[in-house]
C-alpha cells in the first residue's frame, strides 16, 4: 500500500520533538507501506541527512521555503483568519505541485503531519490522517502569562485563529491522532472523542543506561531555541539554582541541546555549563546524576523526560508534564510544582544514592511497559490500518 506523507519539516537530524516523531513513525510505517515522503524546510539540509531518510522511504520531494516569502505572507497574515503558523508553511506554488505529485502517486493514504500542512490535501479526495501531535492554540494561550504587551496580542490573536482553525479543518480528515489525553482534552467533546492518542515512543535499545563518569550533578536535554526550555532554563537558574548552591556551593549543572537561546547563553557562569549542539546526545544524560525539568506548560509529551528515564536518571519534574506521562509521583518520577520541591527533592536525591538508584531503574521499567516503541507501534499501525 502507498502512504503519502507531508510534513512541515524534513524529519533530520533529530533537534525537533516534531521531527522525532515523524522520524520513528517512518521508520515503522516503511515496515508495511511504501511511503512518499513530501517535506517542506526552512533550511539546508545536509546531503547526509537527506540520505538517511531517502534509505526508509521510497521517494523524497523537497520544497524549500524561501525566508523573504516567509516573512512576506507573515506580514499579509494580518488580514488573514489562518493562524501565523500555518502561513509560515504555505506556499500556494507548491500547493499545485504537490496535488501534481499525490495525482501522480495516487495514494491509499495521505499523512499530514501537524496542522501547518492541513491546507496541501484538505480538498483532495483521498482517505486522510491528520496528525495534530499536541494542542497548538492550548500552547499559544499558555503563552499569554508571561508576555509583554505586544506579544500578549500576537499571542492571544494566534491562540483564537489556532482555537478556531483545529477544529475548522477537522471534518476534512477521515481520522485524526494527538500525542496525550492531556492534549486531546481540549478539543471539544464532540471531536475529542473521536482522536486516537498515538504517543511517542523511546528507543529503549538506543537510550540504554551509561557507565560513564558523572561531571554534572544536574542535567536538563532539549531544544534551547525553543521558548518552554528557555522559560525552565530560566525558572531553574532564578528560583532553584541560588539555594542549592547556598548548600552545595561546587554543585555542576548542564544545560544540553541544539541552538541555545542568548537569553540561554546568558545563564552560563562557574556551575552551569551550556552545551549547545551534541552530535550524541546521550552524553549530556550518561555524565548527568540527575535530571530537573521545571516546565510548566502542560501541552504535548516531554520527550527528554522519557529518554533520562529510559536511561535510568532519577527525573523531577512538574505534575503538569506528568499528567502528559503518568508515571507514579515518588516511584517512577519525583514532582515538584514549588521553588522548595524542587529544592528539596534534588539535595534528597543528590544525598541518596540508594534512592536516586531505585527511581532510575523504576522509571525505566515504566517507560519500557508503556513508551517504548513497540509498545506505540501497535498504536500507530491501527490508525493506519481501520476503517479505510
Amino acid at each position: 500500500m502507498k502512504l503519502i506523507v507531508i510534513s512541515p519539516r524534513f524529519p533530520y537530524p533529530l533537534e525537533k520533538g516534531d521531527k522525532l516523531r515523524l522520524y520513528h513513525q517512518l521508520r515503522l510505517l516503511s515496515v508495511s507501506f511504501d511511503i512518499v515522503l513530501i517535506s517542506l524546510t526552512d533550511t539546508k539540509i545536509e546531503e547526509k541527512d537527506f540520505n538517511h531518510i531517502k534509505s526508509m522511504v521510497n521517494k523524497v520531494y523537497v520544497f524549500p521555503l524561501k525566508k523573504w516569502r516567509i516573512v512576506f505572507r507573515l506580514l499579509f497574515g494580518i488580514f488573514s483568519t489562518k493562524p501565523f503558523q500555518v502561513l509560515y508553511f504555505f506556499n500556494k506554488r507548491y500547493k499545485k505541485k504537490i496535488k501534481t505529485i499525490i495525482e501522480m502517486e495516487n495514494p491509499d493514504i495521505i499523512y499530514n503531519q501537524l496542522i501547518r500542512t492541513a491546507e496541501y490535501s484538505k480538498e483532495l479526495k483521498y482517505f486522510k490522517i491528520i496528525d495534530y501531535m499536541d494542542s497548538f492554540s492550548e500552547g499559544m494561550r499558555k503563552r499569554l502569562d508571561n508576555s509583554s504587551f505586544i506579544f500578549k496580542w500576537i499571542y492571544n490573536e494566534e491562540y483564537k485563529r489556532l482555537k478556531r482553525y483545529e477544529t475548522e479543518i477537522f471534518n476534512d480528515f477521515d481520522k485524526h491522532s494527538i500525542i496525550s489525553n492531556q492534549d486531546r482534552n481540549t478539543f471539544p467533546k464532540g471531536l475529542k472523542d473521536k482522536i486516537e492518542v498515538v504517543a511517542n515512543g523511546v528507543d529503549m535499545n538506543y537510550f540504554l543506561p551509561l557507565n560513564k563518569k558523572k561531571i554534572y550533578d544536574i542535567g536538563f536535554v532539549g531544544n534551547m531555541g525553543y521558548r518552554p526550555n528557555i522559560i525552565a532554563c530560566e525558572y531553574f537558574v532564578r528560583n532553584i539554582f541560588p539555594d542549592l548552591k547556598k548548600v552545595k556551593p561546587d554543585i555542576k549543572i548542564v544545560f544540553a541541546g541544539a541552538r541555545p537561546h542568548p537569553r540561554v547563553k546568558a545563564l552560563a557562569n562557574d556551575n552551569i555549563f551550556i552545551s549547545g549542539w551534541m552530535e550524541d546526545i546521550r552524553e549530556a544524560y550518561g555524565q548527568s546524576r540527575i535530571f530537573v525539568a521545571p516546565i510548566f506548560t502542560g501541552i504535548g509529551q516531554q520527550n527528554k523526560i522519557l529518554e533520562a528515564m529510559s536511561m535510568e536518571l532519577p527525573v523531577i519534574t512538574t505534575s503538569a508534564v506528568n499528567r502528559a506521562i503518568g508515571a507514579t509521583a515518588g516511584v517512577e518520577i519525583i514532582v515538584a510544582d514549588t521553588n522548595m520541591e524542587f529544592v528539596d527533592s534534588i539535595l534528597q536525591l543528590l544525598n541518596d544514592n540508594y534512592l536516586a538508584k531505585n527511581l532510575g531503574q523504576s522509571g525505566r521499567n515504566f517507560v519500557q511497559n508503556n513508551y517504548s516503541w513497540d509498545y506505540q507501534s501497535t498504536k500507530l499501525l491501527s490508525l493506519f490500518s481501520k476503517n479505510y
